[in-house]
Parts: C-alpha cells; structure tokens; sequence
C-alpha cells in the first residue's frame, strides 16, 4: 500500500510539473502563428496587453472551449485560460477581429520537445528578403545551412521572435536550425 501512494504520489508531481503556460503578447496585429500555440490538456495559455487599447480575449461559436477576458484595457493587463479538452478553439479579439485572432490547438499529451517543434513558425516561406523566426520558447541561437551543409548565417537571441535578412543569398534550399535550452529543431525553408 506505501509503494502503491508513493508511485501516486511520485506520478501526480510529474503530471503537474509537465503543465506549461504559453505566453502571448496581445496588442494590435497579433494574430496567425505569435496567436496560434499547440499545447496539451491542461497547459494555460497567458495574453498580455502589450498596448494600453482596449481588447478582449474570446473564444469563436464551434471552439472547443469557451471563454471570454470581457474587455479589458491597459499595458500589461493579463488574461489566462486552461485547457482541458482536447481540439481547436478559434479566438479573437471582439475590439480589433480582423487582426487580432489565433487558434489553441490542444492534443493529448506532448512533450517539451514536441511544444517547442509544434511553436516554431518560419515565414514566409519562401521568402525574399527577410525569414521571420517565430517560437514561443525562448530561441537561444539559430543557424542557417546551404545544401551542402555550410553555415552561411548565424546568431545567439534571447526572445521569441528572429527576422534574418536574407536579400543577400543565392535562391534555393536552405535549413534553419534553431536552439532553444538543450532542445534544437531543423526546418528546410527557400530562399527566392
């Protein structure tokens, strides 16, 4: 009977432990992959004001889940939900629909390594001048390969969000990998 609540005890801090809060700064403009995370059952999801406009969080007619911040004004005013069932939830901002919306996407159970993949946006793709680098992990480095496996760009960030200038590049196939703690994830991307 001891080793039978032990084993619980033990099985119940891990299930709480592997919970995650996803960050989104919420200001005008927001919305696709910065709006649009994949996370498990159970994991929150935080919105921050990142301006002093009046917004709101509120889920779509069809959404998994509902709910609704009401509207709320003011830099770093935060609202949070937990997700519990497993689908898509549409959302928006009721202010400023047309561009303020996203998409919580929440699945069974993932592992850190899987939300860090399942965040990581590159775009456009394929792009021209500029490759936009979007996690909701904090990316630590990035680097960018040819196809004969030479680094021809790279950097170390702390944030979420990379833009490389890539104007400069011959047209073709690329790999961006990006680094985040002891987690990395390689995506092919083109160059035009």
């Amino acid at each position: 009977m001891k080793k039978y609540l032990l084993t619980m005890a033990v099985m119940a801090t891990l299930t709480i432990s592997a919970q995650t809060t996803f960050d989104i700064t919420w200001e005008i403009g927001v919305n696709g992959a910065p709006a649009s995370p994949t996370v498990e059952t159970g994991d929150t999801v935080r919105w921050t004001w990142g301006d002093a406009l009046p917004h709101s969080v509120t889920s779509l007619a069809g959404s998994q889940q509902t709910f609704d911040s009401t509207i709320l004004t003011g830099m770093g005013t935060e609202f949070s939900f937990t997700f519990t069932e497993v689908g898509t939830n549409d959302y928006q901002c009721d202010v400023h629909p047309g561009s303020m919306f996203g998409t919580v996407t929440v699945e069974e159970v993932l592992s850190v390594e899987d939300k860090f993949v399942k965040s990581l946006s590159f775009y456009p793709n394929p792009a021209k001048d500029q490759l936009n680098i979007f996690s909701l992990f904090r990316i630590d480095s990035y680097a960018l390969y040819n196809v004969a496996g030479q680094r021809v760009m790279h950097n170390t960030d702390d944030g979420n969000f990379s833009t490389l200038e890539v104007s400069s590049l011959q047209p073709g196939i690329y790999f961006v990998r990006v680094t985040s703690g002891d987690m990395s994830h390689t995506n092919k991307v083109i160059i035009q």
